[in-house]
């Protein structure tokens, strides 16, 4: 399991129909800068079931800061890998949190 935390970019919502019946996929998008450079990177849940929990419980909006719990899945397709940040769980920071860490991260 891993861990990271950024501020929501981009929510999407994705309905996906295959023969083995409808799904539905979330996509979020994070901008992490902990590391002192601006990373974007796209986290998934997928599953009506699991999208619900998160959103009904956590209300994810664009421009919160967010902790996110993932894992990676990696799939093989004709020779090639894919790997996919699958959220785990996600919880929403409140913004004196973010802001007394930006202070704690003060050279001076």
């Amino acid at each position: 399991m891993y861990k990271i935390n950024g501020k929501i970019t981009n929510i999407e919502n994705q309905n996906i129909n295959t023969d083995n019946g409808d799904f539905v996929k979330k996509l979020v998008t994070i901008e992490e800068s902990d590391s002192g450079f601006t990373h974007t990177m796209q986290f998934e849940l997928f599953g009506k079931t699991k999208a619900d929990i998160i959103e009904h419980s956590q209300k994810l909006a664009v421009n919160q800061y967010v902790d996110i719990d993932f894992y990676i899945k990696c799939r093989e397709y004709k020779g090639k890998f894919y790997n996919t940040l699958m959220i785990k769980n996600c919880r929403i920071r409140q913004e004196e949190t973010m802001e007394s860490i930006a202070n704690d991260n003060a050279p001076f």
